[in-house]
């Protein structure tokens, strides 16, 4: 088994920042400057979605999303992350910015640039205080793991969710194994590329990692959130980087 290719790293990452005194002016900030393009637009009566509202915060462009659970949500140009500030009137929630990272930028950019680019661009507003919300630890491994069945896993709960398999009606495709905060997650990551819009990214980032791409890889995923994660203290992005191989392991 040593001689199959793999690789290890974290596949997902949502976040907050802890802010300060400061935010309520960021927020206002935020919400000037998407009331001035859309005033642009309604002055010249063109019609516009929200992903034509933009706004800059220290040079980082950031187009709008929408709203849901009372933030506002933005993605970069080169979707390496999404990030949501809270109206604290709408959310009385501890925690005013949200960010979850894209796979685009984990796998080529990396986790800890986007976050100094992200802590260096929102400075003057947060504090050095992280907490971590949910990490996807992920094993991709160069061999084929579609003879896998539910069947050989004993769980107390026996909690399961399969997905119907592609082609033959024996192989597995896709395995879920648990629930929140901690769930199991095995998928043939070569199938799913087929339709992903990752696929060049991935396919460079297997390649640079030495995997042959003539062959089935899976991936072997573990979602942790928060509740999950606070057994093991934890609680922030320094507190996950520092453990996160003693823990897949």
């Amino acid at each position: 088994m040593s001689e199959i290719k793999k690789v290890f790293g974290i596949d997902t990452l949502y976040f907050f920042f802890e802010t300060n005194e400061n935010y309520d002016d960021l927020f206002l900030e935020i919400l000037d400057q998407l009331e001035e393009i859309k005033g642009k637009f309604e002055k010249r009566d063109i019609e516009f979605e929200n992903k034509d509202l933009t706004i800059s915060i220290n040079d980082i462009q950031l187009s709008y999303l929408g709203k849901q659970e009372g933030f506002y949500w933005f993605k970069d140009s080169n979707e390496f992350f999404r990030i949501g500030f809270k109206d604290r009137y709408k959310n009385r929630g501890l925690n005013d910015i949200r960010v979850q990272l894209q796979g685009n930028g984990i796998y080529t950019f990396g986790i800890n640039s986007i976050i100094e680019l992200l802590k260096d661009s929102l400075k003057e507003f947060i504090s050095d205080y992280i907490p971590v919300t949910r990490a996807d630890l992920n094993c991709f491994i160069q061999y084929d793991l579609s003879f896998i069945k539910k069947d050989m896993f004993s769980t107390r709960k026996r909690k399961y969710s399969t997905i119907n398999e592609i082609g033959d009606a024996n192989t597995t495709q896709t395995l879920y194994v648990g629930k929140e905060p901690f769930k199991l997650r095995l998928y043939n990551k070569s199938l799913e590329l087929k339709k992903s819009k990752k696929f060049e990214v991935m396919n460079e980032y297997f390649l640079n990692n030495d995997f042959d791409l003539e062959q089935t890889i899976f991936n072997i995923e573990f979602q942790m959130n928060r509740g999950h994660l606070k057994q093991y203290n934890i609680n922030t992005i320094d507190d996950l980087l520092c453990n996160a191989k003693n823990l897949f392991q």
